[in-house]
């Protein structure tokens, strides 16, 4: 029993070490990207300012992009649980939005981070291109399957899953972007169920004339 319990203790000590190493590279490249700019900063340096190597680093994350975004993984599990939450009795599409909306405590707790980051990414290209290219198919898979999921449809054969997924994304972008333009100073809730109410509007507006 205490040759268990010792091994249960070493291995708990790894992943407390490895999480904290994670923490520690992601809030020192966070800080060089503030002081120096996205471009200006070396991976080589981020290693030094978190006290490892260059091979560590890249044990951890695969590119300054990736770095830069530590905290997604942590930010899909945390909508993931909202979603899962959601009224059964609830349509996707009103699932999607109270679930975004759930997610929009994060926002608040983490204004200043976000805010840094709305910066970053608008001085550099690379960072764009890594939000659209990996980043946002990462939501809207989430999305996705939570429509299927609710709806019993296939979401690789049917279209509905990704269309609403895609709908709910382009809402979440519009009131991402305007919390960000206020300096993080408006209710981001309220905003996104602005951004659902107004698509709402739309899609009854577009049945009315048709």
């Amino acid at each position: 029993m205490v040759a268990i319990d010792e091994h249960i203790d070493e291995r708990s000590l790894r992943e407390r070490k490895k999480s904290q190493t994670r923490d520690d590279l992601a809030t020192a490249a966070l800080e060089l990207f503030v002081a120096h700019g996205f471009d200006a900063v070396t991976v080589d340096q981020i290693a030094a300012a978190a006290g490892v190597s260059p091979r560590t680093f890249f044990r951890y994350f695969g590119s300054k992009e990736a770095v830069l975004f530590a905290d997604q993984d942590e930010i899909i599990d945390v909508l993931v649980t909202a979603l899962a939450s959601r009224p059964a009795h609830e349509s996707p599409l009103q699932a999607l939005r109270g679930g975004l909306r759930d997610l929009s405590d994060h926002f608040v707790a983490h204004r200043e981070q976000h805010l840094w980051r709305a910066q970053l990414v608008e001085d550099g290209a690379s960072i764009g291109a890594y939000q659209w290219t990996v980043l946002r198919p990462r939501w809207e898979d989430t999305l996705t399957l939570e429509v299927a999921r609710r709806s019993g449809l296939d979401p690789v054969t049917d279209l509905l899953p990704r269309t609403l997924a895609g709908v709910a994304m382009g809402a979440l972008t519009a009131a991402s972007a305007a919390w960000l333009s206020s300096g993080g100073s408006t209710d981001v809730s309220d905003l996104i169920d602005r951004a659902f109410d107004q698509l709402e509007h739309a899609v009854t507006e577009a049945r009315t004339t048709t």
